[in-house]
């Protein structure tokens, strides 16, 4: 998109879609992650990732399997990522329960496989399934944030969001209704 003259997606990293966009990308998030000026808890997947106690990373369905969830009832702030590829595809809160949220994703990418459109109960269900589709293994990790009340929480996601954009210089993949092809399934 131009802007005054200025290509935002290039300013932003975000290339223009060309074929090796995606992999140059890869290749510039890498590099930032490796580089000796970035701390441990500034990697997006850190377990203290912005100084805040992340769970481990549980494959979404060990996250909510009946009788023996990993993910607690109390209203978090969440991630997702594919096992094995670099950075995240999405950054949410809950102000119910994390459980009941990763539940709804889970659903979501059932009406995505029937087809259906994008939207609730989850707006990542589409680009989650299509990950999963080819194959990638959809994890999640959360904080759990009970003493928030609902504005801070979606702050608290903001300054998540605004963070990742610093680090890796894109948004999440699944952020903002984002699809497989946004990152070419990473």
């Amino acid at each position: 998109m131009l802007l005054g003259g200025v290509s935002w997606g290039r300013v932003l990293g975000g290339g223009v879609g060309g074929p090796g966009d995606a992999s140059r990308r890869d290749q510039r998030r890498m590099a930032l992650m490796a580089s000796s000026e970035t701390k441990s808890s500034d990697h997006v997947q850190s377990p203290s990732w912005e100084e805040r106690p992340w769970s481990e990373w549980y494959l979404l369905d060990t996250a909510i399997a009946p009788g023996m969830a990993k993910a607690p009832n109390t209203a978090g702030l969440y991630r997702l990522r594919c096992r094995g590829r670099v950075g995240l595809i999405y950054i949410g809160e809950t102000g119910t329960s994390l459980r009941g949220r990763f539940r709804q994703l889970r659903k979501a990418t059932e009406y995505a496989g029937q087809g259906k459109p994008a939207g609730p109960p989850h707006v990542a269900g589409n680009c989650v399934f299509k990950r999963e589709s080819a194959g990638l293994a959809v994890e999640v990790s959360w904080v759990e944030t009970p003493q928030l009340d609902s504005r801070d929480r979606k702050g608290v996601e903001c300054e998540l969001i605004a963070a990742y954009r610093k680090t890796m210089r894109t948004n999440p993949a699944c952020q903002f209704a984002g699809t497989f092809e946004d990152e070419n399934g990473t």
